[in-house]
């Protein structure tokens, strides 16, 4: 079943009704080709699941009534924000994707020393990367959209790590140091919020490294094989989930 987020001012509880506006619209009406009568869950911004059925598709509008409330909660325990030194577009928009899927809370760029990408905050970038995020939110059946944060220089984004529980940074060399156990920090996390920060193709550089360390981020390292800068971040989010989630099923 298609799953829509809307704007809490397009849903009336009272009157049991839902407005479904723009792309949304674009979709149930051109894409899916959807009729009156057919089913759809409809999510509203505090993460509520509602069952609805299609009354009228209008000319730039869907009306759908809503017909129960849904008791579904698929989202992770915790607040977890992926951190991604700056790529390609093409890489960070999978990423971006993926992490969404698997259950991430948040997505934000960094510029890094060896980051081949220049810092653009550009709207219309931004606004495409929210729209991914909204979309593999939807297609994965989430009770909220994965927020997408605008690119970070490397300063601010340690100003930006100030607010978070547990940081941690993927670092191909944590074998060989003295780093922690990736597994025990996520099993024994009693936080609310996690920030995991995986550096771009080249890597972190000492300097940056060191930096961290000093602003209380934990050096993990993600196995004995060296992962692509797309895959690491699936492969935090999904040890992650299974800690939190499937580690605790009986």
């Amino acid at each position: 079943m298609q799953r829509y987020f809307v704007n809490n001012l397009n849903i009336n509880k009272k009157l049991g009704f839902v407005k479904i506006t723009d792309q949304d619209f674009h979709h149930i009406k051109n894409v899916m080709r959807m009729k009156t009568d057919q089913e759809i869950e409809v999510v509203n911004e505090l993460g509520e699941v509602f069952l609805c059925k299609i009354d009228e598709i209008m000319e730039d509008y869907v009306i759908a009534g809503i017909f129960k409330k849904l008791d579904l909660d698929v989202e992770l325990n915790v607040f977890v924000t992926i951190a991604l030194g700056m790529v390609r577009r093409e890489k960070t928009e999978e990423v971006l994707r993926r992490v969404a899927e698997l259950g991430a809370s948040g997505f934000v760029s960094v510029k890094l020393s060896r980051s081949l990408i220049k810092p653009k905050n550009d709207e219309k970038k931004l606004i495409r990367m929210k729209t991914i995020a909204k979309e593999a939110s939807e297609q994965s059946h989430r009770n909220k959209i994965m927020e997408v944060f605008p690119n970070l220089t490397f300063k601010n984004f340690l100003d930006f790590s100030k607010s978070y529980d547990l940081c941690l940074v993927a670092y191909e060399e944590a074998g060989k140091q003295n780093n922690y156990s990736f597994k025990s920090l996520i099993k024994n996390f009693k936080g609310k919020n996690i920030l995991v920060l995986v550096g771009p193709e080249g890597g972190f550089s000492e300097q940056e490294i060191k930096t961290l360390i000093a602003n209380q981020f934990k050096l993990i390292g993600l196995g004995p094989r060296i992962l692509r800068v797309e895959t690491a971040p699936l492969y935090i989010m999904a040890a992650i989930g299974y800690e939190m989630e499937l580690n605790n099923e009986s």
